[in-house]
């Protein structure tokens, strides 16, 4: 038997070294708003890397809202398109997701800062959704039902589910930072919780959430995002970011509860 004496090279790692310089050129005032970016050739030529890591980067910085990509034409940074409270929402987001693509390292990390913010977003929902707020919730849940038998889809209205109820505590802030979680989560969301049955049992824990939130209960609004997350918890310590094909049912788990006000 020989020895091996080279490993596979990371793509993705060369697409977010590129990504890094380009928002660094960015961050750093070098282009403007309206400046065309180098074409993908000299970007290549610049940083010594293929074409799909130069492309691959300029999709995130386009998903991010950052450039305008155009066919037969050089990318060219975004305009500000929205003033005030929007735009602030928009940078909000902007700033949120380069954070979690770049700074992300640890599950735990992520399981307890999603327990400490959904926890605060369903207590906030309960006391503030307004009648129109509730109905747009039980269109996005009625939406996630629909999607049960397609894990695609379901991973979308669930993502989309969340945000309508981050955008139901009134607050321009969690609302921003909601955007970029919830966009950002399905990376590898989709690779860790959609074993056999998953989508019916969290589609139930989504209803729970809802009835309490549109019952105006933010102790039981709590405790049912606490019950969802608790249970799915396991399975992102357990299997990482494996794909979907490899995963096996999880023992049940509990995240310690937080102490809430009013409790």
């Amino acid at each position: 038997m020989t020895r091996n004496t080279f490993r596979p090279i990371d793509r993705q790692k060369l697409r977010d070294a590129v990504l890094e310089q380009l928002l660094a050129a960015i961050d750093d005032g070098y282009y403007q708003p309206g400046n065309e970016l180098p074409s993908e050739r000299e970007l290549m030529a610049e940083m010594d890397v293929g074409r799909p890591a130069v492309r691959e980067a300029l999709h995130v910085l386009e998903e991010r809202g950052l450039i305008v990509i155009a066919h037969g034409r050089r990318a060219r940074l975004r305009k500000p398109e929205q003033s005030g409270a929007a735009g602030l929402a928009q940078r909000i987001t902007q700033a949120s997701t380069a954070f979690l693509d770049h700074e992300f390292t640890s599950v735990e990390d992520l399981t307890e800062a999603r327990h400490l913010f959904e926890a605060e977003i369903v207590w906030l929902a309960a006391e503030r959704a307004t009648p129109e707020g509730i109905a747009l919730m039980r269109v996005a849940l009625d939406e996630n039902r629909r999607a049960i038998s397609n894990a695609k889809a379901y991973l979308a209205t669930d993502m989309a589910l969340h945000r309508t109820i981050a955008a139901l505590a009134g607050n321009l802030f969690c609302s921003a930072v909601g955007e970029a979680l919830y966009a950002w989560l399905p990376r590898f969301h989709i690779r860790m919780v959609h074993v056999e049955g998953a989508n019916l049992l969290s589609y139930d824990e989504h209803a729970r959430v809802v009835e309490r939130i549109a019952a105006r209960d933010p102790k039981g609004a709590v405790k049912a995002i606490e019950a969802h997350l608790a249970r799915s918890h396991p399975l992102y310590q357990r299997f990482g970011a494996q794909p979907a094909t490899s995963l096996a049912a999880a023992p049940p788990g509990v995240v310690k509860p937080r102490a809430r006000r009013g409790a």
